[in-house]
């Protein structure tokens, strides 16, 4: 479990679930997803299992979902899908959602908690 501020990250490569929540936005988004971006690669590359990601965010910067579309983008291809939770009076946190879904060829969920 990797953990910055207000976002929390938790890989269980036994259940094949990826867990991003909190809040993201850290200056240098790049440097901070880049491990969970090499443990996605490696774990793909190693499992039968798909992947499922789950966010759970409150909020995201423009730099987070930069790297959000990149991370989806390693499931494309019937490796993976994600689940989008979001507060159920939050629509702007739903539509972030939406928008990451039309960037990418991954199966969405959207949950309203």
């Amino acid at each position: 479990m990797a953990n910055f501020g207000d976002i929390i990250i938790e890989f269980n490569e036994e259940k094949g679930l990826l867990k991003i929540s909190g809040i993201s936005m850290m200056e240098d988004a790049l440097e901070f997803y880049i491990e969970t971006k090499s443990k996605i690669d490696v774990f793909l590359s190693s499992s039968a299992t798909n992947l499922t990601i789950e966010f759970e965010l409150t909020y995201f910067n423009s730099s987070s979902a930069k790297q959000f579309i990149q991370i989806l983008t390693k499931l494309e291809g019937d490796k993976g899908n994600a689940i989008w939770k979001y507060p159920k009076d939050h629509s702007i946190m739903h539509d972030r959602g939406k928008e990451l879904e039309i960037l990418v060829d991954v199966p969405f969920e959207f949950i309203a908690i």
